[in-house]
């Protein structure tokens, strides 16, 4: 069995629900930028569940282009972007949390993973104040050492700088730290970092089976999972 000494957990579709924010914020933010309301509706819960996970820039581009009937890369959206940034943060703020839910055993898997000693950080493409927000409002922050967002390093997951970084700041070797996360996003970055894997089964992953990427286990609930197997202080 590997042994680890540290563990990175993604926040959006691993520990909490937030496609409801998404979803509301978005489609303030449209209304912002002028579209109809219905430009706005397609902006729905099943495709922010397909695209969400890649940073905000990636979100918001990829939603003004789905909700202007227009190619993701279209010239229209990325450059739309910076003024939609500006509308999308206002709003995020008033509603960070207002309708996200934190998903069942999470509080508890978190607390096991504590009472085993191990220093814990979440890690996140969401901007660290959003996601610090949404930690606190949720009761969650206090588990973690660190919180680092999109915007903590140059480059986002599936990059792999982000857990490069994360692992140095909790003071444990990537091959000795595990990552928590719900998408192929996170498994790529894992990977590419020398970090080992463990997915939840119920996040978002883009609109894909989880279960076809590799990992050291996909678990339906983070308070069934015996951590004790893999992490010692």
């Amino acid at each position: 069995m590997p042994e680890f000494h540290a563990a990175i957990i993604d926040l959006d579709g691993t520990m909490v629900d937030t496609l409801g924010d998404f979803v509301v914020v978005l489609q303030h933010t449209l209304a912002d930028m002028g579209c109809h309301a219905i430009e706005q509706a397609r902006v729905d819960r099943d495709f922010v569940a397909h695209v969400v996970g890649k940073g905000t820039d990636d979100l918001l581009r990829r939603s003004l282009a789905h909700a202007w009937g227009l190619p993701d890369d279209a010239p229209e959206a990325v450059a739309a972007v910076p003024e939609a940034w500006a509308h999308y943060k206002q709003h995020y703020e008033r509603h960070n949390g207002q309708h996200a839910d934190v998903f069942p055993g999470v509080p508890e898997g978190l607390q096991r993973l504590r009472a085993l000693g191990v220093p814990l950080a979440c890690l996140t493409n969401k901007p660290t104040a959003f996601a610090e927000q949404l930690l606190a409002a949720k009761g969650l922050r206090g588990h973690f050492a660190h919180v680092f967002g999109g915007d903590a390093f140059e480059r986002k997951k599936p990059d792999p700088l982000p857990l490069l970084k994360t692992c140095e700041a909790l003071g444990v070797a990537p091959s000795h730290t595990l990552m928590v996360g719900d998408s192929s996003n996170d498994a790529q970055a894992a990977r590419a970092a020398g970090c080992e894997v463990l997915l939840v089964t119920y996040g978002y992953n883009h609109g894909h089976d989880i279960t076809e990427v590799p990992a050291l286990a996909h678990v339906a609930r983070l308070d069934t999972v015996d951590w004790s197997r893999w992490l010692r202080p």
